[in-house]
């Protein structure tokens, strides 16, 4: 079965064809700058790759490029949308309703859409490419895969806050993010140690723009360096990570700002955009850095203590690690 997988970001459309049976990917692309000047359309199948300028004003048209691309393509076996066997969508927060991935129907994009207010630089956008796609191809099944769903594992001592316990019962908690793939390149790990999961206590690090350190205990997520939200945990490229409360109030007594401008800043300023002064992509950092920019390797330093200090909880949380596990576009491609 040819499943065709939706990943929506506010201005972009990340996707990938893949065949299940043999788990190859047939296809894999990205629509960026959606609704904006300037869009692109970068497409990878056989081996060969593109970009071009595109156009799309929005997600509905992205996702009709998407399948233009996907049935015309020579090296793609399907010449029909009908063809296609499901289309998968990641999803942010599933809330404590979603443990697993779901059918989507009416009642799923409406709890999708209660919890915008814990997602709100994410859910709107995953929204409007549920509704495109399901416009598009209103006759192939819809999946929505949460990312919080592997986290539904985490015991009580772990998630629960040390907030009013009524607080907790209304949904205050840690959710955890990211977790599909701390899930997959654990069960990577384990097939290249050739071992069983179930047999492995693995930390997972995935460490790109978004940033989170996972233990897994006998496959099974325990502990997670994010929370209630994907603000905090690890120094991220934009995002603050962990951060003392008292400071939110400090801020706006003292520079006289909103709690919406100290949300701005603690997710769209800080980390290492804001420690370098430089960027938040990791790569530019360690360039400044190697010119001898003072702030660039400060905010290098910070991050990787912040990674070292999670990596050592979580081996003593789980009495011992048999494997560290790096993924993401830092954790892949760091010179370690």
């Amino acid at each position: 079965m040819n499943v065709l997988v939706i990943n929506c970001g506010s201005s972009s459309l990340k996707y990938q064809l893949i065949d299940l049976e043999t788990e190859k990917n047939l296809v894999a692309g990205n629509i960026s700058r959606i609704g904006m000047e300037g869009t692109e359309h970068a497409h990878e199948a056989a081996g060969a790759k593109k970009k071009e300028p595109a156009k799309a004003a929005d997600h509905l048209e992205a996702v009709g490029l998407v399948l233009k691309e996907v049935i015309e393509d020579e090296g793609v076996p399907i010449r029909k949308v009908s063809e296609l066997g499901a289309v998968a969508h990641r999803v942010g927060h599933g809330g404590e309703k979603y443990h697993g991935p779901v059918i989507i129907d009416d009642e799923v994009k409406t709890e999708i859409k209660r919890l915008i207010p814990l997602m709100p630089l994410h859910h709107p956008a995953m929204l409007a490419g549920i509704e495109a796609c399901q416009k598009a191809l209103p006759e192939v099944p819809h999946v929505a895969v949460f990312d919080t769903a592997f986290h539904g594992t985490i015991p009580e001592e772990a998630a629960v806050y040390g907030l009013p316990y009524e607080l907790y019962k209304k949904g205050i908690r840690k959710f955890g993010f990211h977790g599909n793939s701390h899930e997959y390149v654990a069960a990577k790990a384990a097939e290249f140690l050739e071992t069983p999961l179930h047999r492995l206590n693995i930390i997972t690090c995935h460490l790109g723009n978004g940033c989170s350190v996972c233990a897994i205990e006998r496959g099974r997520s325990i502990d997670t360096s994010m929370g209630f939200g994907p603000l905090p945990g690890l120094i991220m490229g934009t995002r603050v990570g962990d951060l003392d409360p008292g400071v939110i109030r400090y801020l706006m007594d003292s520079e006289g700002l909103t709690i919406a401008q100290v949300d701005d800043i603690l997710n769209k300023k800080s980390g290492l955009l804001g420690l370098s002064g430089k960027s938040p992509d990791m790569r530019e950092v360690l360039d400044a850095a190697e010119a001898g920019d003072a702030r660039a390797l400060l905010a290098i330093k910070v991050f990787c203590y912040r990674v070292k200090f999670y990596i050592g909880a979580y081996t003593a949380a789980m009495g011992g690690a048999d494997a560290i596990v790096f993924t993401g576009g830092i954790g892949q491609n760091s010179r370690g």
